[in-house]
């Protein structure tokens, strides 16, 4: 307990310098501040050595797939016993006395590539390939997207040169060894974007829209890179989720059979940035504003 004269002291300097209150509230705000950033700093650690976990758990998911897929025929095959012949190999003719190398056979790589019969058309999409799903790394999937290896769509959308006229710009999904990259292409090959992620190229396209219009965020890009690509259509993604692979892709939340869900993927279509009637619709509210 503090003494009378203690608190006389201290009513006294609180008349003589008022400023005194803000200082104390300053301490207590700055021991505040340093224990959330030690809490932050614990919680980052945390964090990190989770994902470290989750990379060890995704090579043994991948490791017990593989090993999966080979012992899985072995199962449904009959145990026979048999003798076989061995062939006798035939020589094969000598030219000059020198006998030809034999050749190697080429080597099949079985891919789980979706393969599309016919072209996809949806709205101003169409989709050529689906490509083969990469689950083994997380970069070739998000939460609401799945980027495949070798997928494949044009969209029409203002050209980059003349927003009044339409431009078929092809869209492609590469793999680049961990992580994807993605490029955006016009028909003439006169424009070309490639980058490490679909915003990326996306938001490129963009700015030269907006250098057209004269303003540099007339039209916001929005994060809307994977829209323009197609791969939130919801046509897309159900395709891509009926593959096996797709289960392996843990931080990908599959698209629910839900008609609100369609809906509000087919409304957000018509955004400025990846619609040329939506485009040309904000420049008319844009103009009779102004």
């Amino acid at each position: 307990m503090h003494s009378v004269d203690d608190r006389n002291v201290w009513i006294n300097n609180i008349i003589d310098n008022p400023n005194i209150r803000y200082d104390t509230k300053r301490k207590k705000l700055k021991k505040v501040i340093k224990d959330m950033v030690f809490e932050n700093a614990a919680i980052c650690d945390e964090i990190s050595r989770n994902q470290e976990k989750l990379l060890v758990v995704r090579e043994e998911c991948k490791f017990l797939t593989k090993k999966l897929k080979i012992f899985e025929p072995e199962l449904d095959v009959p145990i026979t016993t048999t003798t076989v012949k061995k062939a006798t190999p035939r020589k094969k003719p000598t030219t000059n006395g020198v006998t030809p190398k034999p050749r190697r056979p080429a080597a099949k790589h079985k891919k789980n590539i979706i393969e599309v019969q016919e072209p996809i058309t949806s709205g101003n999409v169409t989709i050529f390939n689906f490509g083969e799903i990469v689950y083994d790394t997380p970069f070739y999937y998000s939460d609401c997207a799945i980027y495949p290896a070798g997928f494949y769509a044009t969209r029409t959308y203002a050209h980059f040169r003349n927003i009044f006229s339409k431009c078929t710009y092809h869209c492609k999904v590469i793999k680049a060894g961990s992580s994807p990259r993605f490029e955006i292409m016009d028909h003439d090959k006169h424009f070309k974007v490639t980058g490490l992620s679909t915003d990326e190229c996306h938001s490129h396209l963009i700015s030269l829209i907006n250098k057209l219009l004269g303003a540099d965020d007339l039209i916001p890009a929005n994060r809307n890179g994977d829209r323009f690509f197609g791969l939130t259509l919801p046509p897309v993604r159900m395709k891509l989720q009926e593959a096996p692979e797709s289960k392996f892709c843990t931080g990908y939340i599959p698209l629910e059979l839900q008609l609100d869900c369609h809906e509000a993927e087919l409304k957000a279509e018509s955004d400025p940035a990846v619609s040329f009637e939506g485009l040309h619709n904000t420049l008319n509210r844009f103009r009779s504003r102004h």
